[in-house]
């Protein structure tokens, strides 16, 4: 232990980093107690005389106007080592609520890396894997956070602060937007969206959770397209609903376009159906006119056959002579003729009414 002067010790490069300064009514009554019992606890630093430990209490001396200050120094092997102390020791002076939420983010994140706990360290691959360096440290972030004397899920609210934006960060550090706010915000909004928000509200004022919510509600009120009352003022909020209109017209373009390739194509579906049955109709009468025709004809070659052939008067002169005086074999043969007449004069008919049915059509 030492005394050296005040103003040959050097501030820690880091150290505004992870702290703030003490202010207001917390530095005066600081002040105050150095002033009347002076410094009771030695200030760390390093052979080079950077502080380790003992920024606030070397800048109270420098402001009272005491020239040398009590000090341990102390041999350091790496960064990481300072860095935990210098970490360490100041959260355990300053006590865990004291210090800006940000910059205690970013203490908690840090002594992770030094510790080796690795994405909350309860898996039990990580408890076998950390900084064997340290082997007081935790070795889980359930640990660290009982170390520290706050719930895992409060350690993880700190360490999400770091990510804020910085129109975020601002505000919190002014004290316009609370931690809970902010956690609130960068848990349901994009970058983007942050971004919007602040520029929206008057942040000259504090900005209540209740009108993060109300933000919120705005933008499930857009998604969800539901017809709610809403601040005609609220020009990028009408700016978003025309946007979400557009999108929407744009999908019922295409369903449209859609709707009417599908018609189209029914329409041809149905005439091609109709061209169907039309043309079967039409081979299926062709089919019994090609029976019919050929029908009709085998009869004329048999008939003209029978004519020429085993009907032919002339065969039948000899015979006629002979049964002359057989008037049953006459009568027979007459009564068949007569047949054969009658079956000419109905076949007669027949061709005589095809004939007027051609000749109409054409």
């Amino acid at each position: 232990m030492q005394q050296i002067n005040v103003n040959e010790l050097k501030v820690h490069p880091r150290n505004s980093e992870f702290f703030d300064d003490m202010t207001g009514d917390a530095w005066k009554a600081f002040l105050e107690s150095i002033k009347t019992s002076g410094v009771i606890e030695p200030v760390v630093i390093t052979p080079e005389k950077v502080i380790i430990s003992g920024h606030q209490r070397v800048r109270a001396c420098k402001e009272l106007g005491i020239v040398t200050v009590l000090t341990d120094m102390r041999d350091y092997s790496d960064e990481d080592k300072i860095l935990k102390d210098l970490i360490e020791t100041n959260i355990r002076q300053r006590g865990i609520g004291n210090p800006n939420p940000v910059k205690l983010g970013r203490c908690i994140k840090e002594l992770e890396r030094i510790y080796g706990i690795q994405n909350g360290g309860d898996r039990k691959s990580d408890r076998n894997n950390f900084n064997l360096k340290y082997p007081d440290a935790p070795k889980t972030e359930r640990e660290f956070a009982d170390r520290l004397g706050i719930t895992q899920q409060t350690l993880q609210n700190y360490k999400k602060l770091t990510e804020m934006i910085p129109e975020l960060e601002e505000l919190v550090d002014t004290g316009f937007v609370t931690n809970t706010t902010a956690l609130a915000i960068m848990r349901n909004l994009s970058e983007e969206e942050q971004i919007k928000l602040i520029s929206s509200m008057d942040t000259t004022k504090k900005i209540t959770q209740k009108q993060v919510q109300q933000y919120l509600d705005k933008i499930k009120q857009l998604e969800s397209c539901e017809p709610q009352v809403i601040d005609k003022t609220d020009y990028s909020f009408i700016s978003r609903l025309e946007n979400k209109i557009k999108e929407l017209e744009s999908e019922k373009s295409i369903l449209e376009r859609k709707v009417k390739l599908n018609q189209e194509d029914a329409d041809r579906f149905n005439k091609l159906k109709s061209d169907i049955e039309f043309l079967t109709q039409k081979k299926n009468d062709l089919g019994r006119q090609i029976d019919s025709a050929t029908e009709l004809s085998g009869l004329t070659v048999k008939l003209q056959r029978l004519l020429e052939g085993e009907l032919a008067p002339i065969k039948f002169k000899r015979c006629m002579e002979i049964l002359e005086s057989s008037d049953v074999c006459v009568e027979n043969l007459l009564e068949i003729i007569n047949k054969i007449d009658d079956w000419s004069y109905e076949m007669k008919k027949l061709l005589s009414d095809k004939c007027d049915y051609v000749v109409e059509v054409q």
